[in-house]
């Protein structure tokens, strides 16, 4: 079945796979090829490709010999991490791969020396492909539960699917999830954050209906997720005509004044017609200031709609609140930004999670890509620099 999949996809897309050049982010990626290890995997895989300038041809050939051949022709780590990284899109290196991993699988445990995980190599390999079917059909099949049975490997298989808008497969892959609770937990917060992001995306009633039932879980259960998973749950439900739904998930944010949780309440306010309670939300940010502080900003279109609710109400409209609008249009608080746009802005960084060695999506990989000591992972000056504040896209 795998084999069948692998020739029909690879037949659309077989031009080479330049080394370092294949794994351009697109538009749609809810987390930066940074976080999710891409570039780490890149670079190794242009000093693999160095290496074996001369023999990689040589080296598949004796590869598929092994697979097909002898049941005593073992597959060793190292062949294994070569082929990750060697692989060309076509099809017959996509089958090369699945052959490998699945002997090297099946090998006798007592025979792996190292202690190098795969799963999150094999995955961004993939990505790289840009196959997320292929990949979702290996994560499925009951033999590789362990291979693939790492956060990480969820994350960036999650994020795929994402970005290649197969949104039904990513709350597909997080039913999976929840049944395999990795590291003593049933809820991976960067995998919420994904299926909350897939079922905005989607916007059905199916997936809406997914996300409310999703959110009660994690309510019942004590679970608090990530803000940006927070915003997008909130933002769907407004997008579904469940203002009071969006209040009431919002409002479960400690500090509320996060650009895309402010302009989510403010719009839920509005489509419940309290247009008096709309004057702390924007006093909140007036009262900001400093030459230190960012200026807090919102987007036209949730102006505009203030605007036009002010404009054709009846009801005698606060002084404080036209005082408050003419402000921000005359001192720069209005941007062009869509609140679509900041919602799925790409997180460039998951710094504020580094205290646990899982957390940091990139660490498996900036250790060679899978050794299971990721607390020692060397992380150079620059990096350090880098993961003292949150990114940008992480803080909305």
């Amino acid at each position: 079945m795998l084999r069948k999949c692998i020739l029909a996809l690879s037949r659309q897309s077989v031009s080479a796979f330049n080394a370092g050049k294949v794994c351009q982010q697109a538009a749609r990626s809810l987390y930066s090829a940074s976080v999710l290890g891409i570039d780490g995997y890149e670079s190794y895989r242009e000093k693999i490709s160095t290496q074996h300038m001369h023999n990689v041809d040589n080296f598949k050939r004796r590869m598929r010999e092994f697979v097909t051949g002898s049941n005593s022709n073992m597959i060793f780590t190292e062949d294994l991490k070569n082929i990750i990284h060697l692989a060309e899109n076509t099809p017959e290196d996509k089958q090369l791969l699945v052959d490998m991993i699945e002997k090297y699988n099946s090998q006798a445990k007592e025979l792996r020396f190292g202690n190098y995980i795969f799963g999150p190599v094999v995955m961004r390999a993939l990505y790289c492909l840009k196959d997320p079917t292929l990949a979702f059909e290996l994560f499925k099949k009951e033999s590789f539960n362990d291979f693939f049975d790492q956060l990480t490997s969820y994350q960036i298989l999650g994020d795929m699917l994402y970005e290649q808008g197969m949104y039904a497969q990513v709350r597909e892959l997080f039913d999976i999830i929840k049944t395999r609770q990795v590291q003593g937990g049933r809820y991976p917060k960067h995998s919420i954050t994904l299926t909350f992001a897939a079922c905005y995306r989607e916007n059905t009633p199916e997936s809406f209906q997914y996300a409310m039932d999703l959110w009660k879980e994690l309510n019942a259960v004590g679970h608090i997720p990530m803000r940006k998973a927070t915003a997008f749950a909130a933002a769907l439900a407004l997008k579904n005509n469940q203002p009071g739904y969006a209040l009431e998930i919002a409002g479960t944010v400690t500090k509320g004044n996060y650009v895309t949780i402010r302009q989510i309440r403010i719009l839920a306010l509005i489509a419940m017609e309290r247009l008096e309670d709309l004057i702390p939300v924007f006093r909140s940010v007036l009262e900001i200031g400093g030459p230190l502080e960012r200026k807090q900003t919102f987007c036209r279109e949730v102006i505009d709609e203030v605007q036009k609710v002010l404009s054709s109400t009846k009801v005698e409209i606060p002084q404080d609140l036209k005082r408050m609008l003419q402000f921000l249009e005359e001192n720069g608080h209005v941007t062009d930004s869509t609140l679509d746009q900041l919602l799925c802005t790409a997180i460039l960084s998951t710094a504020q999670t580094r205290s646990t060695e899982n957390n940091n999506l990139a660490n498996s990989y900036r250790n060679r890509g899978g050794s299971q000591n990721f607390r020692h992972a060397h992380v150079d000056r620059n990096q350090k620099k880098r993961f003292q504040r949150p990114g940008l896209a992480d803080m909305v």
